[in-house]
C-alpha cells in the first residue's frame, strides 16, 4: 500500500514536471518555420542584389531561339517577344520545350538543378520562391512561380551559377523577383 502512494506520487511529480517544460518549450509550426525559411531567402536575395550578385534577364524559349524563328537577342531588352511571338513561344514552353534564361548581358543560362543532383523533375515545372517587396506582400500575390508563364518578362534572380559548356552556363535558381502578377494575362 505504501508502494502504491508512492508511485502515484512519483508519477504524478513527473507528469506535472513534463507538463511545465513542455508549457515553457513552444514548438514551432510549419507556418512559423516556413516563414522563416521565407525571411532567410528574402534577407539573402536582398543581401545579393544589392552586392550585385543577381542576375537580371528574361525567360526565353529554346526551340525558337535556336531555329531562328524569334531573336530575343537582337531585340531591345525587355521586349523579346511580340504578341504572335510570345503566344507561339508560351504554346511551345508548356508542351516541354526547353526554357533558357538570357541575362541583360546577353549571356545565356540553362535553368538546372542542384550541383550533385543525378534526377530531377523538369525545371519547367520547379516552383522557384517568389521575392517580394512589401507593397506585393499586401497586394496578396502569389509566392512563387514557374518559368513559362514569365517568358520575355524582365525579372532578377539569385542561383548558383555553374560553369557550363560552349558559352552557355548553367543556373540553379533558388530565388526569383520581378514585377506585376504571376498569372498570364493579369499584368
Amino acid at each position: 500500500m505504501k508502494y502504491r502512494k508512492f508511485i502515484f506520487i512519483l508519477i504524478i511529480s513527473l507528469a506535472f514536471t513534463g507538463a511545465v517544460q513542455a508549457e515553457g518549450y513552444k514548438k514551432k509550426t510549419g507556418k512559423e518555420k516556413h516563414a522563416e525559411k521565407v525571411k532567410e531567402m528574402e534577407e539573402t536575395f536582398w543581401a545579393a542584389s544589392k552586392a550585385g550578385k543577381t542576375v537580371k534577364g528574361i525567360f526565353i524559349e529554346g526551340n525558337s531561339f535556336f531555329n531562328g524563328t524569334n531573336l530575343p537577342q537582337e531585340k531591345p531588352f525587355g521586349e523579346a517577344y511580340t504578341k504572335d511571338e510570345l503566344y507561339a513561344a508560351r504554346q511551345s514552353a508548356e508542351r516541354n520545350s526547353k526554357i533558357l534564361f538570357l541575362s541583360d548581358d546577353g549571356t545565356l543560362y540553362f535553368p538546372c538543378p542542384e550541383k550533385g543532383e543525378r534526377v530531377s523533375m523538369s525545371e519547367q515545372s520547379h516552383r522557384i520562391p517568389r521575392v517580394m517587396t512589401e507593397d506585393q506582400k499586401k497586394k496578396g500575390l502569389f509566392t512563387w512561380s514557374t518559368p513559362p508563364p514569365l517568358l520575355g518578362r524582365v525579372v532578377e534572380v539569385y542561383g548558383e551559377i555553374y560553369p557550363g559548356y560552349a558559352g552557355v552556363k548553367g543556373i540553379h535558381i533558388e530565388s526569383i523577383f520581378f514585377k506585376g502578377e504571376y498569372i498570364v494575362g493579369k499584368n
